[in-house]
């Protein structure tokens, strides 16, 4: 760097320098740290190193491979529900006419976004309870008490009940994208198109779904980072249970980190998502291209 910029913007860089610290120290060390660790056996006191030996353990140990099934259902799901139900939501929301009457729904999908996210993960916990959850209630009410389960509690329910948690779906950042993109859509081109004889759904299929593959692609990958990132709703509702029903990477990473402290196991399987993760990155930005 020259002088003349140095003196110019120097106190600048001066000031940033806490913020790179900080980044460097409490975000790429530990990254760096558990590549290195996911070839040891670490108990944070001494380490060995071992190869790939954790990496053996993980991918022949059978808790694991239920869990991998589970992360794809998980993520295949997670993905389905970020992409269709708030695509629905801002689309009919855009439909509606007057802009107070829009304002309102919006706000009504925005503000649980407010709620810290262990208040919507105990209040579904209360609503799968076997005993006096609303779901058995309803069930009851209406006469169907065949359908009435232990729905965190048995194997054949308790995966599910975490697919269907937070229904009806309409998350509120996938919401928020996918309404301010139909929001600058060009008028011009719907109005040619409707006078062209296009119906609505054929507004929807052959203009709005193209403009929105960009908004498809981000939704996408913060979804599935966020679904391979995510054990908090698991360990809360069932634990990974019952038995190993509804675990998943994150889950057993977790567990054996922090519960057995196999840190060294548990770094190879944080590693293991991070490629994992790196690979959908790159895949999504390089072969999903468009136009738009």
């Amino acid at each position: 760097m020259n002088t003349a910029r140095w003196k110019r913007y120097g106190l600048s860089y001066l000031f940033l320098l806490p913020s790179f610290l900080f980044i460097v120290v409490f975000l790429y060390y530990p990254v760096i740290l558990a590549f290195f660790h996911s070839f040891t056996d670490w108990n944070l006191v001494q380490s060995k190193w071992t190869g790939l030996r954790n990496f053996r353990t993980m991918f022949g140990d059978s808790s694991f491979r239920t869990g991998a099934v589970n992360q794809v259902i998980y993520t295949l799901t997670d993905v389905v529900k970020a992409i269709v139900f708030p695509l629905i939501a801002a689309e009919l929301i855009f439909l509606i006419g007057g802009p107070r009457i829009k304002y309102t729904f919006r706000t009504g999908f925005i503000l649980p976004m407010l709620l810290p996210g262990i208040v919507t993960i105990l209040l579904w916990q209360n609503i799968y309870d076997p005993n006096n959850g609303l779901l058995n209630q309803l069930l009851t009410l209406v006469g169907l008490e065949s359908w009435v389960h232990a729905w965190l509690g048995e194997d054949s329910t308790a995966l599910w009940a975490i697919v269907f948690y937070n229904f009806p779906f309409i998350a509120g950042l996938p919401f928020l994208i996918f309404y301010a993109a139909i929001g600058n859509m060009s008028q011009e081109q719907i109005e040619a198109a409707r006078i062209d004889g296009a119906n609505g759904w054929q507004v929807f299929t052959r203009i709005h779904l193209p403009f929105l593959v960009p908004q498809f692609k981000v939704v996408t990958i913060l979804t599935i980072i966020g679904s391979l990132q995510d054990f908090v709703k698991i360990m809360v509702m069932t634990g990974g249970g019952p038995g190993v029903a509804t675990t998943n990477p994150a889950m057993i990473m977790y567990n054996a980190a922090f519960g057995s402290s196999q840190y060294g196991y548990g770094s190879a399987i944080g590693v293991s998502l991070f490629l994992v993760i790196l690979a959908l990155t790159l895949f999504n930005m390089k072969f999903l291209k468009t136009d738009y």
